[in-house]
């Protein structure tokens, strides 16, 4: 029986089949494109259907169709198939339903199953809320509803001179902030097998590392730990702590929240001491965590550095938390850029 091949490809045909071949946008097209190059360069049908993993007649009946019809003849044609459930008004619908009840879907479902009389699975409500730019995510606890937003614009810009001037060498800039570690902390996500998943002690108590940090963008972090509950006090002492290591010479400015410790007297007594050694706070606008950068840091730390051995017990803990402090900047660093 006499093999058979493609007639020879012109240079045109070739560009064409090559670049659907590379970046065909479906991968039936891609598939066939190579078929017909395969065949260009003399190899059988047996051997094709080998290379591609697909059936004989498969290739053939490629061959048939870029003979009759070009590449127009490897694209697939579009096809009815099933009306759609859902039509336009129904995702309108749906959009206005999900803005009610966007943890609900059963609700959602029932809802619109009494509107439209339509009985729709919640797989298909989902994957209609995804073709509408939907997500399911965990909410998130915010406050921006509670700040004031031309004052949180205006620390924005402050910030941005702030680091500006430092890029500059004119002062150092450190953001200050404090953090809590202990055994009933929520732990970070981690891969584990189906029906295994990697599992830790579950305590109702734990006792709680306390730590007090000066972070700047330039991988500088001078820290303070205390076992006893923050107060007014601790935070002096952390600032005091901060000022003696710091170095005379240096202008520093150390952003921090409204905390009511950072607004104490006691503690606005001391910010007068504390410019004589030529730091200056500056306090951030309320409810706006996310302008501290030191927040990044404690985010790593208990989602990401810290390992799991360290909730075993609390000196573990400690260990763990002491060690990516004293390595932050070598072992650990973040690239605020």
């Amino acid at each position: 029986m006499a093999r058979r091949f493609v007639a020879p490809l012109t240079d045109s045909e070739q560009q064409t089949l090559s670049s659907a071949y590379h970046h065909g946008e479906k991968r039936a097209l891609r598939r066939r494109a190579h078929a017909i190059l395969l065949s260009d360069q003399g190899h059988t049908i047996n051997q094709i259907a080998e290379i591609l993993q697909v059936r004989r007649d498969a290739v053939s009946r490629w061959l048939k169709q870029w003979e009759a019809s070009g590449l127009d003849g490897l694209i697939d044609k579009p096809r009815s198939g099933r009306t759609p459930v859902l039509d336009e008004n129904d995702h309108q619908r749906l959009k206005e339903l999900v803005a009610e009840q966007p943890h609900q879907i059963r609700s959602l479902q029932a809802r619109f199953q009494e509107e439209t009389g339509k009985t729709v699975s919640t797989v298909t409500l989902r994957r209609a809320l995804k073709k509408n730019d939907f997500s399911f995510k965990r909410i998130r606890h915010s406050l921006k509803a509670r700040r004031d937003e031309a004052d949180f614009r205006n620390t924005q810009g402050l910030l941005k001179a702030l680091h500006q001037r430092e890029d500059q060498g004119e002062h150092e800039l450190y953001y200050f902030d404090e953090s809590g570690f202990s055994q009933s902390s929520s732990v970070p996500y981690a891969w584990s097998p189906v029906g295994k998943p990697c599992e830790v002690t579950a305590y109702s108590h734990s006792r709680r590392l306390n730590v007090l940090g000066f972070l700047s963008r330039t991988g500088k972090l001078v820290y303070h730990t205390a076992t006893e509950p923050v107060t007014t006090e601790t935070v002096i002492d952390a600032f005091d702590h901060f000022v003696d290591q710091k170095d005379p010479d240096t202008f520093a400015v150390v952003v921090l929240d409204n905390a009511s410790m950072h607004r104490s007297k006691a503690f606005k007594r001391k910010m007068i001491e504390w410019m004589s050694h030529r730091v200056y706070l500056i306090y951030l606008s309320a409810y706006s965590p996310e302008l501290n950068l030191i927040e990044i840091l404690w985010r790593q730390m208990k989602y990401a550095w810290l390992p799991l051995s360290a909730y075993l017990s609390f000196d573990h803990l400690c260990h763990g938390v002491h060690r990516l402090l004293d390595g932050y900047g070598n072992e650990h660093t973040i690239n605020f850029e």
